[in-house]
């Protein structure tokens, strides 16, 4: 999996708020890392919308294979990327990256995950390259908000800052989601992972890659979750 999984990097520029001393002041810079992974030989990688989205330079850092064994850090080469397409409602974006002939990870069916089924997390948290974690499927169609149309697979692998986008996957190397969020108190890994599972993350990829975004189809209608409160009200 290390072949595949590459580390982003994101530069943006926006105005200075307030005043500011100096004229070079007026623009400040804003700079970021995540994680992605490469689904497609051609040079197609999948990360998070939040890792690229509003990014006026994208690079891409991706591992060179070397011959033989080393305990050392990986060789790799940084690149430049450019975003195909974002997808906000499901926090994903496909980018694309002049190489040809990489190492790319096939998607797995996140439908057949359960709770307990065992899992790693590729990603470069804090900037340390190709880490790996380990840990178990906690839940999975996980909802955060009751309204929310986006559900996730969570996890109790590890997943810090700088995981975002990097790919989730089974025992046989299948990617089975891609890692979006953590909640926690601290900031930091609590156990409290959560990825967007593999089947979503394969239509949005297939969508944005065939016509740059992702249609959805609308029927006119909203659907709300009848809650306690709510039924009590409506004497359900």
């Amino acid at each position: 999996m290390g072949p595949s999984e590459v580390e982003t990097f994101t530069t943006s520029y926006a105005p200075a708020n307030g005043l500011v001393p100096r004229t070079t002041d007026l623009v400040t810079t804003g700079r970021a890392s995540g994680s992605g992974v490469i689904v497609d030989p051609e040079g197609y990688v999948v990360t998070n919308a939040h890792v690229v989205r509003g990014a006026q330079r994208l690079r891409v850092e991706i591992p060179v294979p070397i011959a033989g064994q080393s305990i050392l850090a990986r060789q790799s080469r940084t690149v430049s990327g450019q975003v195909v397409g974002i997808d906000v409602e499901t926090d994903l974006a496909v980018v694309r990256i002049g190489e040809r002939n990489l190492t790319a990870l096939t998607f797995g069916d996140s439908d057949e995950l359960k709770a307990g089924h065992v899992v790693v997390a590729f990603g470069s948290p804090l900037g340390l390259h190709n880490s790996v974690s380990l840990g178990v499927v906690s839940a999975v169609a996980r909802q955060l908000e009751p309204e929310s149309p986006m559900i996730y697979v969570q996890t109790d692998a590890s997943i810090n800052p700088g995981s975002s986008g990097g790919p989730l996957v089974d025992v046989n190397g299948r990617i089975v989601g891609i890692n979006t969020l953590i909640v926690s108190q601290t900031d930091g890994n609590e156990g409290l992972g959560f990825a967007a599972p593999s089947n979503i993350v394969r239509t949005v990829y297939e969508q944005i890659r065939k016509q740059g975004r992702v249609r959805r189809g609308d029927i006119g209608v909203r659907a709300q979750t009848v809650t306690p409160a709510l039924a009590s009200g409506l004497t359900l």
